[in-house]
């Protein structure tokens, strides 16, 4: 860290910087003052238009008043203030509305765009259309079970080299966050372009750095008025800077590709590669091929394969970590399973208990206390007869639901067993699976937004818990202990500094 600046969340950043804006902040409170609001009963103090509870909800409040708020209107909508506008929080019944709602009322795109700031984050051209999420959807999930062998193999090679354990069994301290990030971009990266890029030390080291930088660098444009946006955009952003480096290994293979298509012709459909760079190449029409916009959409599949999925592995490394009896329930399953069908796909999805603890763990938590964020594009009114008006900001709030005990026996309690227990009694695999978006599990959103990539997420997760309870040991420095998380605002973050022990399983 250098002189006059701040380390947050991993990102030096420049004090000047952080007072121009905290000082241009002032200029919100019109903005702010004037912002959309539904007729719905306000959460928290009201006090200065509510800022002085935006403030707390940034510091950890969020989640006691997104519970006091479930509780006490039972299912009803309410508000709440943050630091760019009031959002409404919705359950029960109107979850149905914003799931089943269309685009041009209850938008998706629009609340992605006002929350990290993706016109300067990832540039215009992936802000305002955003065509490869349909190849993630379709292509991708349509071949996870040819692409397993492949991305089993980088699991292991990955964890093998990224640990690097002695070989006299000695126990070895790991930093969690930081392995599993590299882990997971490895991983990803052998799906989306294989070998050797995926492995290359400088793009995987691009890719990471992105992926912390992004969020945070979003979060501050998103705070300032839409006239200081540009500015401010272009002295946070850090897509330049990642694009150029993506550029330096991507337009090369992409522009052979094109070369090898023109050449073969009907030829390259027997050679070409099978990736997903590949797939989209293949997708893409008119502009959407030039080199640079492809470059682009890897770079925003990276960072969306990274962040979500370190933040998941993370929080249930550290539940197993920390409550070690758990290993041998999930290790007598996964021995039985690849004994039966080896790794592949099949012996993924029959897992039920390593499924289990990954969705507990997503129910307990989660990334965020928040899901289906959505940008009212036009006046309408909710099931509950909650009149919201254009430009208001709604979510589900995921918080209350997620521990409602009508719905969870015991919520508050992490219960790793909850779901397969169920399955093993007869009940649908299907319905209590860690991919199952519902309106009782919201981790993935909902509706026709519902997360795209998360068959490979989960099939990549679960592969990763499965192969560390087969090959290894592991605990928490402070044996017994699971790392606090950081809570900023609605979002969940898994301990950035804890240790982790690691050694290759004793015999």
């Amino acid at each position: 860290m250098t002189p006059g600046s701040l380390d947050v969340l991993g990102v030096n950043v420049d004090l000047t910087a952080v007072c121009t804006v905290l000082l241009m902040g002032a200029l919100l409170w019109h903005a702010w003052y004037s912002s959309s609001k539904a007729d719905a009963p306000i959460m928290g103090s009201n006090a200065l238009f509510g800022y002085l509870t935006a403030l707390k909800t940034q510091t950890g409040a969020m989640n006691d008043l997104l519970r006091a708020g479930y509780k006490q209107y039972k299912g009803r909508a309410f508000q709440l203030p943050g630091l760019r506008a009031w959002v409404i929080y919705v359950a029960g019944e109107q979850i149905q509305d914003l799931r089943k709602g269309r685009d041009d009322t209850f938008s998706f795109r629009e609340e992605v765009n006002d929350t990290v700031s993706m016109q300067y984050t990832f540039g215009p051209s992936i802000a305002n259309n955003q065509w490869h999420a349909a190849v993630v959807r379709k292509q991708m999930t349509a071949n996870l079970a040819a692409k397993f062998p492949d991305v089993y193999d980088e699991i292991s090679c990955a964890f093998a080299e990224e640990l690097d354990l002695p070989e006299n069994g000695d126990w070895k301290e790991i930093p969690a966050f930081n392995t599993f990030m590299s882990v997971i971009c490895r991983v990803s990266n052998r799906l989306f372009l294989g070998l050797p890029l995926c492995r290359d030390e400088e793009f995987t080291r691009i890719s990471r750095d992105f992926t912390v930088q992004v969020s945070m660098a979003g979060f501050i444009i998103s705070l300032v008025p839409p006239f200081l946006k540009p500015l401010v955009g272009r002295y946070f952003t850090p897509a330049p800077a990642a694009i150029r480096g993506f550029e330096k290994y991507l337009i090369p293979i992409i522009e052979e590709r094109k070369k090898q298509e023109a050449e073969l012709g009907e030829a390259w459909n027997e050679k070409k590669p099978f990736d997903f760079l590949q797939w989209m190449m293949d997708a893409a029409e008119g502009d959407q091929r030039e080199a640079k916009d492809l470059n682009l959409r890897m770079l925003g599949v990276n960072f969306a394969a990274t962040h979500t999925s370190t933040m998941t592995f993370t929080h249930a490394f550290y539940w197993l970590a920390a409550n070690t009896q758990y290993i041998p329930v999930l290790r007598e399953e996964v021995e039985a399973v690849v004994a039966e069908h080896g790794w592949t796909k099949d012996a993924v999805n029959a897992m039920v208990r390593v499924d289990s603890f990954l969705k507990e763990s997503a129910r307990v938590s989660g990334i965020g206390s928040v899901s289906m964020g959505r940008k009212v594009m036009r006046a309408v009114t909710l099931s509950d007869g909650t009149q919201v008006p254009k430009g208001a900001h709604v979510a589900v709030n995921l918080w209350g639901v997620h521990r409602d005990p009508k719905i969870y026996d015991n919520p508050d309690v992490f219960d790793p067993w909850r779901f397969s227990r169920r399955v093993e009694t007869g009940e649908s695999a299907v319905k209590h699976a860690f991919t199952t978006a519902s309106s009782d599990f919201l981790f993935w959103g909902g509706g026709s937004h519902v997360c795209a990539g998360r068959y490979f997420a989960s099939q990549e997760l679960k592969a990763m818990t499965a192969h560390i309870v087969m090959y290894y040991d592991i605990k928490m420095a402070n044996e017994g202990v699971r790392p606090e998380d950081t809570w900023f605002g609605t979002n969940c973050i898994p301990n950035r500094q804890a240790i982790a022990l690691f050694r290759k399983k004793h015999t």
